[in-house]
């Protein structure tokens, strides 16, 4: 963006782009594309796991921050990972067990195909 006050030109970079959401249990509900305000120059991600009886519940938060605080917190049964990164939607995946499912996923397709292939 380009501005001009009292004659003088002053170019402004570009905002930066983050994924966000409020407490969702899931990273597929946390692709929001949101333009961060100009001072906002972080994407951050909190993802907490909590254990409900034989369960465990994940949450995740993601915004633009105008700092970077990279943290991994155990409380009570509570787990807290706080990650930040600084590049236009940077903060797609939220959080690990997102992750390891994908690869689960990628393997057992990979398992069953090559089933398939050799005619078991």
């Amino acid at each position: 963006m380009t501005i001009i006050v009292n004659g003088s030109l002053i170019i402004n970079g570009p905002t930066l782009k983050c994924y966000t959401c409020t407490k969702k249990q899931s990273n597929s509900d946390c692709l929001i594309e949101t333009q961060c305000s100009g001072s906002l120059r972080y994407c951050e991600t909190i993802v907490t796991r909590t254990k409900q009886g034989f369960s465990v519940i994940t949450n995740i938060w993601k915004y633009c921050s105008s700092r970077c605080m990279t943290s991994v917190q155990y409380n009570n049964g509570l787990k807290s990972t706080i990650s930040c990164c600084d590049t236009a939607l940077c903060n797609i995946s939220g959080a690990m067990s997102v992750k390891i499912s994908y690869l689960a996923l990628v393997i057992s397709v990979g398992f069953g195909g090559s089933l398939l292939r050799s005619g078991l």
